[in-house]
């Protein structure tokens, strides 16, 4: 609020009286100025402030990215030895064996920074382009975090699927508490049982394949905005590009071509 004091007298002539709306006019502009500068200084420092903590979210989501999908590759390994000694089983008649299962701590990407700047409205300080480049980054995050249910859900539907394979029933609470993986003996297993298990394990190697592939992406595209990209042919260009790398030579190779920031 901006407060208008009156003239200590009266103007006595139009020269004063015109002085006397001159200087108030000067002031009011003076003071609207000053409140102008003051707001854009503010919204200066709330904008890279915003731009630092989008790419420090960024970074993390790199790494994090690379965690899931190494946690990833030994899990769909696990399952995939474990899909072949099925089928392998199947076909000299007898009883496959168990292998030990790879259970992996998926971590969900990062999205506080962005959540809060939309609930708070600091968002509408970045540019369009921008924006616009953020928000098809995110959407990808949000995929990423998707594969957490879709991830827990297989998970359990192998585990409830080896249950009566435990070669030691009465042993299972206990191994609920201490978290120890059990034994299986897979002979135990009816030939439905069996196939049961089969299509479990098939169902979360294939699960934990759509986890590595939306955190390439994540990676890929993740990197481009990190790196001033702020096109969307050339956000997706690097995402599939960064998907095709990794096809060709794993991470070493992703690497290779899109290091981590320093």
């Amino acid at each position: 609020m901006l407060d208008i004091h009156p003239a200590h007298h009266a103007a006595t002539t139009w020269r004063d009286f015109f002085i006397h709306i001159v200087t108030i006019v000067l002031g009011l502009l003076i003071a609207i100025g000053l409140e102008q500068t003051v707001e854009y200084i503010h919204h200066r420092h709330q904008l890279h402030q915003l731009e630092a903590d989008l790419r420090a979210e960024g970074i993390r989501n790199l790494h994090i990215a690379l965690d899931n999908i190494h946690g990833s590759e030994l899990r769909r390994q696990s399952d995939a030895d474990q899909y072949a000694e099925f089928l392998q089983a199947a076909r000299e008649h007898r009883a496959p064996a168990a292998y030990p299962a790879q259970f992996i701590m998926y971590t969900k990407p990062a999205f506080a920074v962005w959540t809060v700047a939309q609930q708070s409205g600091t968002l509408d300080l970045l540019p369009r382009e921008d924006a616009l480049s953020y928000a098809r980054l995110y959407g990808v995050v949000q995929y990423a975090v998707d594969q957490v249910k879709a991830i827990n859900t297989a998970l359990d539907g192998r585990s409830v699927a080896m249950v009566p394979a435990m070669s030691d029933p009465p042993a299972l609470p206990t191994l609920l508490q201490t978290g120890q993986p059990p034994v299986y003996d897979l002979s135990l297993l009816s030939p439905e049982d069996l196939r049961n298990a089969r299509n479990a394990v098939g169902e979360d190697m294939f699960t934990t394949r759509q986890s590595i592939k939306w955190n390439v992406y994540l990676y890929g595209i993740d990197w481009s905005v990190l790196h001033g990209s702020r096109s969307d042919e050339e956000n997706v260009r690097t995402f599939n590009d960064a998907m095709n790398i990794y096809t060709q030579g794993g991470t070493a190779a992703l690497l290779a071509k899109y290091p981590l920031p320093q």
